[in-house]
């Protein structure tokens, strides 16, 4: 609905702008050459093919004047994304959110409701993981193909798209009258939520510059980290209650999302400026009947050419690409870790403590309070980071030759990788800190001190390695983003099904020992990037190509 309106509101602009030029220069509005000419003013001079002239002396092909690529001009600048309103990119921003929300809480939703509903279904105990991990394999499949379709279609329909497809099967899941029923739909469902998970970063990244992505970006991802802990709060209460039944976990899931999905399809704009200046070449074409105003978008492969490059370059950088391999695995077990206590905590405060589902349920609000310490922090890494900013180029907004990339007139992305380095080493302390304080001799209050450091850590891993790769690979961080996102949901997804025997058969104790081993491994990882990661960037195909794109924008505006 919203994307409609802006499409109108192009349009609406292009024919005011046109009548305008038209009654300046006293021209006929049924004149189109000089409208058509006048419309060009003002955007780059990147033209498309050129178009051809006879010379009538000699009857050969002399190439004439091409028409430039749509753009926005100084009389529609105000349209594009990243120049709207304080308050309009705000109300989009908040849409984005509760979409991130929305699609994370049924990831979690049944932690504490699973035993109730495989003893209804007359399953084992084993099967008790099984819709939790179809719900995130399902967000592991469809990452694949978010970016690429996002880039050709734009983000609304996506969105819009994927979150009817994701309540859709919501609603078939809370009813469903047997097993199979539930855990196809819950798989289903997720491949709907999947696409927000994908897509949200270069959403984020269509709203606001790197500057300020700074802050925006933590603020996005608190939606997941607060959803995914939330729920199990929630699911856990439910299982206790002898008036509830267990399917309440997947109705709530299904009442946050309807509403969401509502909220989206009638105010979400849309952010992807592509899709924006490709309205604006439709309507140049209708006004001007011109058919040579297009935009760089309408000359880009078709969507099947797409998702054949985006998967090839996907498996080049998740193989090839040391910066994407590393902080790849790095998060992978971060998420392993993370859906490894959705199974967990029955064992470390039910078994430990014999706590009810209520209380057990309401011990994951430790970890969201850890994240929501670190979140305390963020504005403040967002102040230092102007400030580095500030030294580079102390009038950064007012220069037109802004290309805001990393290296050249922004910090080096390196720069970001600080924001990890405390948290780096904290996260095996956090996990060897619980393992060896789960005694029923010691309080429970020191577990879910454990807790709260490894919340703090999640977030702190989560947001540098997003805007690492953001700042990174650019144009080309989607695909890394995709990959990575492929993983860790499929890692996740696997630990769902193997946690709870691997806390059966060697306890809690020593599997956070064998977490915390692995985190301490991976602990050097941003300081090594920090040291290493310039020639890692040189030798980088797609980060080294992305720098010289940028540097070929500047060389163009001098």
């Amino acid at each position: 609905m919203q994307s409609f309106r802006q499409y109108r509101r192009i349009g609406a602009h292009v024919s005011a702008a046109a009548a305008s030029l038209n009654q300046r220069r006293d021209v006929p509005s049924t004149s189109k050459t000089a409208t058509e000419h006048d419309l060009n003013d003002g955007v780059k001079q990147e033209s498309n093919t050129p178009t051809q002239s006879e010379d009538p002396n000699n009857q050969q092909q002399v190439p004439v004047a091409a028409y430039p690529f749509v753009d926005w001009d100084a009389s529609d600048k105000h349209l594009a994304p990243r120049n709207w309103s304080t308050a309009r990119r705000t109300a989009a921003f908040i849409i984005i959110w509760i979409n991130c929300f929305a699609v994370d809480w049924p990831a979690t939703a049944d932690a504490g409701t699973s035993s109730k509903a495989v003893e209804h279904f007359g399953q084992s105990k084993w099967a008790a993981c099984l819709g939790a991990a179809l719900y995130t394999f399902g967000i592991a499949v469809g990452a694949l193909f978010a970016g690429p379709i996002s880039e050709t279609v734009g983000r609304n329909p996506i969105y819009v798209g994927s979150r009817i497809w994701n309540v859709i099967w919501l609603a078939v899941a809370a009813p469903a009258p047997n097993f199979a029923t539930y855990c196809v739909a819950r798989f289903f469902a997720g491949t709907g939520g999947s696409i927000i998970l994908a897509i949200h970063a270069a959403s984020i990244a269509d709203l606001y510059d790197p500057i300020d992505r700074t802050l925006a970006w933590p603020t996005v991802a608190m939606a997941s980290f607060s959803s995914t802990m939330l729920a199990p709060v929630a699911s856990g209460w439910i299982a206790k209650s002898t008036t509830l039944s267990f399917r309440w976990a997947d109705y709530i899931s299904l009442i946050i999302s309807g509403a969401v999905v509502l909220v989206t399809l009638l105010f979400l704009p849309e952010t992807f400026a592509p899709i924006l200046l490709k309205w604006k070449a439709t309507h140049l074409r209708r006004i001007t009947g011109n058919s040579n105003h297009i935009s760089r978008l309408e000359q880009q492969p078709t969507l099947a050419t797409r998702l054949h490059a985006a998967f090839l370059r996907a498996a080049h950088m998740f193989t090839r690409e040391p910066i994407v391999i590393l902080l790849g695995v790095w998060l992978v077990l971060v998420y392993i870790i993370v859906y490894g206590f959705v199974q967990s905590f029955s064992f470390v405060f039910g078994v430990t403590y014999g706590w009810n589902k209520g209380q057990v349920g309401s011990a994951f609000g430790a970890i969201c309070m850890g994240v929501f310490l670190w979140y305390a922090s963020a504005p403040l890494y967002w102040l230092f980071y102007k400030r580095k900013v500030a030294l580079i180029r102390p009038t950064l907004h007012e220069k037109e030759q802004d290309v805001h990339v990393a290296g050249i007139d922004l910090p080096p992305p390196e720069y970001r990788l600080w924001s990890a380095a405390p948290v780096a080493p904290a996260l095996p302390i956090s996990l060897f800190w619980l393992a060896w304080t789960n005694y029923a001799s010691i309080s429970p209050w020191s577990s879910l001190s454990a807790m709260a450091l490894f919340g703090i850590c999640w977030a702190g891993i989560y947001v540098t390695v997003y805007n690492y790769i953001l700042d990174v690979y650019g144009i080309y961080a989607g695909s890394a983003l995709a990959i990575i996102t492929f993983f860790r949901y499929t890692a996740s997804a696997g630990i769902s099904m193997v946690s709870r025997p691997m806390y059966l058969n060697i306890h809690v104790h020593w599997s956070m020992t064998l977490f915390g081993c692995l985190a301490l491994v991976l602990a050097p990882v941003p300081l090594a990037l920090a040291y290493i990661g310039p020639k890692l960037r040189e030798k980088s195909r797609f980060a080294s190509e992305y720098a010289r794109e940028a540097r070929e924008r500047i060389d163009s505006k001098a």
